[in-house]
């Protein structure tokens, strides 16, 4: 009779209990049934996804996604600062880092040259080369103190983390190892963007041995439970066939746009191997446990399938459900392992539901896979007796034990160092040796403060209001350096500073207030000679008005004169032609006597002529014309003009010369004498001579009241040369005093400081083409990847933003770009991802256990003692790794150990407490002696193997690893030997009836118990 028609007739005798799954026991009969079918189809199904679809990880290194979102604040800085300054690749930065003890010597620097342009011409993997060695002004900042390392920085395609960056990470250094390969210069390539590479491959290499001492550990504990090698090899048949399905599904599915990454792969491997051996065993645990109630293996299949396998499916859906919240998350750490560990623990789980039967039948019918003697029983019978007995005392002890592990991991540090998860020989923690030998700590990896305007900051105000907000960064504890447009050296430039211009202004004020001190006496010259122009100009005045009056009837004379030569010349003309004849009857007695009328006339202008000879003259505009034609006449005179004229006209009249003679001579005066007094007569002199008199009046009180102010100014000059030399004195005091603060000095640098050459050169390392965008590279004395990296720049950006308001700053962007402003945001992230992810999972774990046992109380306190199971295993994980071994938590660490902690721990509550549901037909505390009995070999059993697939972890040599396999390790062992042992059956004993409300308890046992 065929296994089927056997479970049909169990149904039909009404041999199943109520809590027993039909279909799971339907599934089972047709598996054993249809063994060839069912085993045929997980082979094919192995086969065919691993030749069709490509290998895993493979699919993780062109498909996996970068590990932080592209839209946290500093990757958008620094995207956002290599598009402002042109340069490409900034949110996947690498170091090109080279050492020589020769230094830079030609083979060296050729080398160099060849790497530069053989870099440049990848641009489908080197987006920009900085090139500062060949800037002589930037190549300082390269190049080591002792000129034996010098390093180049590269901006690479993809993101930070992602697949595009790591290939661009392999051509680089397949570059670099062909330039300088036996040339004596030692060639790493290092940065965030390496350390990352680096840490997926070794994660990738670390695999196969993961997956090897993994299996070794369950095979030796299986063999140590079953003793028998057929027995222990079941399980591992299932998971062998889980973990090649479950592979292949997952790169598909990754093929296909499924996030994934290289922690997928590890803790796939590592939950599916433990979780799929956990199933096993429980299934086959019920199994033996029907054997010995006297079952055929063929009901026993069919039967511990049918109610065991409630729970291991209730369990599978609940880790699953609890690792798919995970897609929820943020960060790709989290997001990427959930959902492929919820794949893989669903295979597993019908693996064991659906291959294990067909296989244990197999085993059966050749004498394999049956039960042995019990060892473990009357000590799991003892172990239930003492907790029933002593409840309080169990679960005290137990209590006690779990909070004192978990006060350790109140002083837990986060570690956010990719490099020491990490083997120290890696290309990239070789590189970040080779600088940290040579250069400060963070050269390679410092933060920028990017401040983004509106308006172009290169004006005075705008310089000056940056380099303010640098300054308070600069005071901050930690920080060594601020460089930037305002300080290219890290300190503020000497002659934009306040201080060293007041100095300066001191300086020249004292220069300035010596040499009017030694020009006192000329400021006395001055008063003096202002006074003497006053008297000057007040005698030239008088003579004016008492001098120069009778000059007008003179000059009017000089016109009557002119008018009567003009009326003699005809005369003396014609006298000149009849002259022969005129000689004895000439008679010119009246030139005589007009001549010397002029002379007399021009002789009383002298005097006039000396007033006028005065600087007070020029300061009048008809005084200058009037004293130019005086100064004629009057050298007229002194010539002898006008007593040549009047002896010519004696000498005529005596005859002393014969009239023709005298007739030409007295001509040629004529004519002269005419022109000069013309011009006089022509002057309109009285007209301006009042204008004159008026004008040296005028001149007169001008400087009467010019040296009465000249006075006065001389003695306020002695006063402020007084002052002005308690001004310089105290500006250079001050200047002494401010010289070296930061906060007292002061800032001030034209914006025509930019047209030196010099300056604009190195300015455009920090301000951008526009001058909207500036950057501050803000170097620290702590380790980069510290926690205190991260702290401070989260005070880098908390003074940054309080430095902005009522500034030129005001309306601008401020943010903090590099790598510890990137794990800051990773904190952040961190935090968040927990907070979201602890609350689903608690949610999830707690929703499932109130339908599967019908209460609610019961599991308020299996989720607490989960939650307090998972403190102390991180306890002592803090213990071990951070007080012993003197190594930092890495962050991934906590989130990922609560996940599958709780997870896992609900598969042993479920197991456990569904368990004492049905043992408390007959009593509580029967039930719970009954349950610690019969569930304390499989529990126990799933438990070390749980956690030996978690151990497993600790063979590879990445941190992360490492650390979460031991602290779930640890805590899966706590679980089993404390919390399911201990804590949950002491207080399932002393609330009794009230862990069952409001559903009540069992009235009946399960048919075979």
């Amino acid at each position: 009779m065929g296994v089927h028609n056997i479970v049909v007739n169990r149904l039909r005798r009404g041999g199943n209990h109520a809590a027993d799954s039909q279909v799971l026991r339907r599934l089972a009969a047709y598996s054993i049934d249809h063994k060839a079918i069912v085993i045929g189809a997980w082979l094919l199904a192995a086969i065919a996804l691993n030749a069709v679809v490509p290998q895993l990880e493979a699919v993780v290194r062109k498909q996996a996604v970068d590990p932080i979102p592209a839209s946290v604040a500093s990757l958008q800085a620094l995207t956002a600062m290599g598009e402002a300054f042109h340069e490409p690749g900034a949110a996947a930065t690498a170091f090109v880092v080279m050492g020589n003890p020769k230094g830079i010597d030609g083979a060296a620097r050729t080398g160099y040259d060849r790497l530069v342009a053989r870099l440049r011409a990848q641009p489908e993997h080197v987006q920009s080369v900085r090139d500062l060695l060949s800037d002589p002004i930037a190549a300082k900042q390269v190049v080591s103190a002792d000129g034996k390392a010098w390093w180049l920085p590269l901006g690479l395609t993809g993101h930070f983390g992602g697949p595009d960056a790591a290939e661009a990470i392999d051509a680089v250094r397949v570059t670099a190892e062909e330039v300088f390969d036996g040339s004596g210069t030692v060639v790493h390539v290092t940065g965030p963007a390496a350390t990352f590479a680096d840490q997926t491959e070794t994660a990738e290499a670390d695999l196969l041995v993961i997956s090897i001492a993994t299996l070794i550990l369950i095979g030796l504990i299986l063999l140590v439970v079953y003793r028998s090698v057929v027995t222990a090899l079941l399980p591992l048949l299932v998971i062998g066939a889980s973990l090649a399905v479950a592979r292949g599904m997952l790169a598909a599915l990754g093929t296909a746009g499924l996030p994934i990454s290289q922690y997928s792969t590890a803790f796939l491997t590592a939950i599916l191997l433990g979780a799929g051996t956990d199933y096993s065993v429980f299934v086959i645990g019920r199994y033996h446990e029907r054997i010995r109630a006297g079952e055929s293996p063929a009901d026993a299949v069919v039967a511990a399938t049918a109610s065991i396998g409630r729970v291991v499916l209730a369990s599978a859906l609940t880790v699953a459900l609890a690792l798919m919240a995970m897609v929820f998350a943020d960060l790709s750490a989290f997001k990427t392992v959930g959902p492929a560990c919820a794949i893989a623990i669903m295979v597993t789980c019908a693996a064991s539901l659906t291959l294990l039967q067909p296989a244990l039948m197999i085993a059966a019918r050749r004498g394999h896979g049956l039960p042995r003697t019990d060892l473990t029983a009357t000590h799991w019978r003892r172990v239930g007796a003492l907790v029933v007995r002593r409840p309080q005392a169990m679960l005290a002890s137990s209590v006690v034990v779990l909070v004192a592990l978990s006060l350790i991991a109140l002083g837990m540090v986060t570690s956010y160092d990719d490099r020491a998860g990490q083997p120290a020989d890696t290309d990239s923690n070789q590189g970040y040796a080779l600088l940290d030998a040579h250069f400060p700590k963070d050269i390679a990896v410092s933060q920028f403060v990017l401040v983004s305007a509106p308006q172009d900051l290169r004006t005075a105000t705008g310089l000056a209001d940056l380099d303010q907000m640098a300054a308070r960064i600069a005071q901050l504890p930690g920080v060594t350096r601020v460089v930037g447009v305002t300080r290219p050296t890290g300190e503020r430039l000497t002659q934009a500073r306040l201080s060293w211009q007041n100095g300066e202004i001191g300086k020249r004020l004292g220069t300035a207030v010596a040499e009017g001190e030694a020009r006192k006496s000329d400021l006395e010259l001055l008063r003096s000679g202002s006074r003497q122009l006053a008297a000057a100009l007040s005698e030239l005045r008088r003579r004016v008005d008492t001098e120069l009056a009778p000059l007008i009837g003179a000059v009017d004379g000089a016109a009557d004169t002119a008018q009567a030569l003009r009326t003699y010349r005809p005369w003396v003309r014609q006298l000149a032609q009849v002259a022969p004849q005129l000689d004895d009857a000439a008679q010119i007695a009246p030139a005589a006597a007009t001549a010397r009328d002029a002379g007399r006339a021009v002789a009383a202008l002298e005097p006039a002529l000396r007033a006028l000879e005065g600087a007070g003259c020029a300061g009048v505009p008809v005084c200058a014309p009037v004293r130019t034609h005086l100064r004629q006449l009057v050298e007229l005179r002194r010539a002898g003009f006008f007593n040549q004229v009047a002896a010519l006209a004696d000498g005529a009249r005596r005859g002393e010369r014969p009239i023709g003679a005298m007739a030409t001579d007295l001509d040629r005066a004529l004519a002269s004498m005419d022109t000069q007094l013309a011009a006089v007569a022509g002057m309109n002199v009285a007209q301006r001579f009042a204008e004159l008199r008026v004008g040296i009046g005028q001149l007169a009180d001008g400087s009467a009241q010019l040296a009465a102010g000249v006075s006065a100014l001389v003695d306020s000059t002695m006063e402020t040369l007084t002052g002005m030399g308690q001004v310089a004195a105290t500006l250079r005091l001050a200047a002494t005093q401010t010289a070296g603060s930061e906060a007292a000095s002061g800032f001030y640098l034209p914006a025509a400081a930019y047209e030196n050459r010099d300056f604009a050169t190195v300015a455009r390392q920090f301000i951008s083409p526009d001058g909207r965008t500036v950057r501050y590279a803000v170097q620290a004395d702590v380790d980069p990847y510290s926690p205190a990296a991260v702290e401070l720049s989260n005070r880098i950006a908390e003074v940054a933003e309080a430095a902005r308001p009522n500034t030129r700053l005001a309306g601008a962007t401020v943010r903090v770009a590099g790598f510890p402003a990137i794990n800051a945001d990773l904190q952040e992230l961190v935090r968040r991802d927990f907070r979201l992810l602890a609350i689903l999972t608690l949610l999830i774990v707690g929703v499932i256990l109130m339908v599967l046992l019908r209460s609610v109380v019961a599991p308020i306190y299996l989720v607490a003692t989960v939650i307090l199971n998972y403190t102390a295993a991180l306890g002592l994980g803090v213990l071990l790794f951070q007080h012993i071994l003197g190594q930092a938590i890495f962050w991934p660490v906590p989130v990922l150990a609560f996940i599958i902690l709780v997870a896992v721990g609900a598969d042993y509550n479920m197991l456990l407490v569904s368990r004492l549901r049905e043992e408390s037909a007959a009593g509580l505390r029967v039930g719970v002696m009954r349950t610690v009995a019969s569930t304390g070999a499989v529990i126990t059993s799933a438990g070390l193997i749980f956690a030996a697939s978690m151990f497993g972890l600790m063979a590879g040599s990445v941190g992360l690893m490492v650390q979460t396999g031991f602290i779930i390790g640890m805590g899966l062992l706590l679980d089993t030997f404390v919390v399911r042992t201990l804590t949950v059956p002491a207080i399932a004993t002393m609330l009794g009836e009230v862990s069952w409300w409001p559903g009540g308890r069992p009235t009946r046992a399960v048919a075979g118990g």
